[in-house]
């Protein structure tokens, strides 16, 4: 009976060592969640300005402009991808999620640029798709230097035609519950047809061409910024989330584990009293 009791002993410990890890990675995603929180409402108000921006500039030189911005030229139907995953695990369905989502709507021919190790660890499992490029510490240090510099090379790698548009694929933040995957075209620039615009819009002191490429510049920063960091924001909520589940089923373990342990502990001082009891009474 104590080689039972101790094995029981023994799965409680482990069970509130693994609660004590939980429960520290709990903590730690709550803190980082809102930290990144902070930061995307401070960014988020100006970001939608600028999206009413571009989509104003964008309606009124698309009946004058020819630029491979606002409408793609090529006879290219390649698609370049960015998809963003998470570099960690024990974030519960997040990446799952993202890979589901993300292998339905890829073809052959498509090109993806790779943010996360735990996307690129499921491209290499498909050589048909071809991996562009892996970003691998922007999410790391996710800071608008980074996103520009990105957002760059994205623009050159469009610039040059092989690709039809650049969509990113990624996970939005609805609320530290729910989140959503969902892709959105960088390149050329989706915007919202107006059609007043073309006799009442405003009037530039620049080359409409110009301010077009350099405003793309701007808001493409700016959006794969606002992502990436919905990104986190996902993240961080998906693995608070799963800690707090796996936590809470710790907990019911443990407490089954402590009835049982009783229980047996209870029985064995039972059969002790008992076999007293009988050998005093056989003497």
């Amino acid at each position: 009976m104590s080689q039972g009791l101790n094995k029981v002993k023994r799965r409680i410990a482990i069970v509130d060592n693994t609660r004590k890890i939980t429960n520290a990675m709990k903590l730690i995603s709550s803190v980082k969640l809102r930290q990144v929180q902070n930061g995307y409402e401070k960014r988020i108000s100006f970001y939608n300005d600028l999206v009413d921006t571009v989509n104003i500039v964008a309606n009124y030189v698309s009946y004058t402009s020819t630029s491979n911005l606002l409408n793609y030229k090529g006879k290219s139907d390649k698609i370049l991808y960015v998809v963003v995953s998470s570099s960690l695990g024990l974030c519960g369905s997040y990446n799952y999620n993202l890979v589901r989502y993300f292998s339905h709507i890829i073809k052959n021919g498509d090109e993806v640029v790779v943010i996360g190790e735990k996307i690129a660890k499921e491209m290499e499992k498909s050589p048909e798709f071809k991996t562009y490029d892996f970003v691998e510490n922007i999410l790391n240090n996710l800071t608008m230097s980074n996103c520009r510099i990105l957002a760059r090379r994205l623009l050159n790698m469009y610039s040059t035609g092989d690709y039809k548009k650049v969509v990113l694929v990624y996970t939005k933040y609805i609320n530290q519950i729910a989140t959503k995957v969902e892709d959105i075209t960088l390149l050329p620039l989706d915007y919202k047809v107006d059609p007043d615009l073309k006799y009442n819009g405003p009037d530039f002191e620049t080359d409409t061409d110009i301010l077009l490429e350099q405003l793309t510049r701007k808001y493409l920063t700016s959006t794969l910024f606002i992502k990436l960091t919905e990104s986190v924001l996902s993240e961080q909520s998906s693995r608070r989330n799963a800690m707090d589940n796996a936590d809470k089923n710790a907990e019911e373990l443990a407490d089954k584990l402590k009835i049982e342990y009783n229980k047996a502990r209870q029985s064995a001082i039972t059969q002790e009293i008992t076999e007293v009891v009988s050998g005093s009474m056989n003497k």
